[in-house]
């Protein structure tokens, strides 16, 4: 039974010893004498908790352990040389005709544990670029808002009080003239200031959208989308179905992503109705804007000037984590997509979405 044994020693792979029950070393295959750096004669007899110090090897068969099922211990070896390195040990207690032995597999499990501290490094190293992206995302969006306050405090607190002091001139100046073509001109005039008040009225509106000073998105897209209808007619469909709570920066960037696709409908579509959807999915929000207009042709229409916005819009939501998509054929409207995580961003995006009705 143990020239069994012997022969199964010598034909392993993998280094290997057989040990007695008073743990003694009755044989050492050429890969143990290459591994440990002993030759086989050296390790004959020798104790194997030298190869392991300080260490405790169950060697035999325990109460409740079984003949020939093994152990796995991880245990420190050491070498002829001093060197240590960590160790997979497989310990299999076998009884025979003149008693138990034991074989014991080894395997330096060095590289194992090296790619193991190297990926668990990458993995916080990538753990600590994301959150170090999520600031810089914060930090943006926050100063753009702040900018784009600042800059609406502006129009309002200067440049529209300078129109409606100009329309009050104009008014005046209206009781003094009376002939027929300086009425045509003051009318010109009027309307001219007329205009550019309502445009930096919807300036200001557009920088700093007030339903978003409530932290409601839904309410800010309803005030944004009722604008662009009175301004344009172009009717909507808002369905705002996002349960999960949205963080204030991803509010923002929500609304800017959707605020950049409803002004290139605005601006290009020639659409009649343009349906919006919010809804959970992946611990995201998923956000779709649906236009009946014209439509285009995205691989001709994208690369030209004054079409930055849909490259902007991309590059948002993947900043953030997520993604963004656009559908559109000409004469077949436009669908923009865009996915926002809450937590951490799906696999794949999620696909075969219909148009809401």
């Amino acid at each position: 039974m143990r020239s069994r044994y012997r022969q199964l020693c010598d034909s392993s792979p993998d280094a290997m010893l057989i040990v007695d029950l008073a743990g003694q070393i009755r044989q050492a295959n050429a890969q143990a004498e290459s591994l440990f750096g002993y030759g086989r004669h050296q390790m004959h007899g020798e104790f194997v908790q030298a190869l392991f110090p300080g260490q405790p090897m169950a060697l035999g068969v325990g109460p409740e352990q079984e003949e020939c099922s093994g152990r796995h211990q991880q245990l420190v070896a050491s070498r002829r040389d001093l060197s240590q390195f960590p160790a997979d040990v497989t310990i299999i207690p076998i009884q025979t005709a003149d008693g138990t032995i034991t074989i014991m597999s080894i395997e330096d499990i060095t590289e194992a544990q090296r790619a193991q501290f190297v990926l668990e490094l990458g993995l916080d190293v990538l753990e600590t670029a994301d959150r170090d992206q999520q600031a810089l995302l914060g930090h943006l969006i926050r100063a753009q808002e702040q900018e784009r306050a600042r800059i609406a405090t502006d129009i309002h607190d200067d440049t529209i009080q300078m129109l409606t002091a100009a329309s009050l001139r104009l008014q005046q100046l209206r009781h003094r003239l009376r002939g027929a073509e300086e009425q045509h001109i003051l009318d010109k005039l009027e309307e001219a200031l007329s205009m550019s008040h309502s445009r930096l009225r919807q300036l200001i509106f557009d920088l700093r959208p007030s339903g978003l000073g409530r932290s409601s998105l839904a309410a800010a897209l309803q005030d944004y989308l009722e604008q662009m209808r009175c301004d344009t007619g172009i009717a909507y469909w808002l369905d705002a179905k996002c349960t999960v709570p949205v963080a204030a920066g991803n509010t923002v960037l929500i609304y800017r992503t959707a605020q950049e696709a409803l002004a290139n409908v605005r601006k290009h579509a020639r659409a009649k109705t343009v349906w919006v959807e919010l809804t959970d999915v992946s611990e995201g929000c998923l956000a779709r804007i649906t236009d009946d207009g014209v439509g285009y042709d995205p691989a001709d229409v994208e690369d030209r000037p004054g079409h930055l916005g849909l490259i902007l819009m991309r590059e948002r939501a993947q900043v953030a984590g997520g993604w963004c998509r656009v559908e559109s054929t000409p004469g077949s409207g436009t669908t923009v997509e865009f996915w926002v995580p809450l937590d951490s961003p799906p696999d794949q995006p999620e696909t075969g979405h219909e148009r809401a009705a």
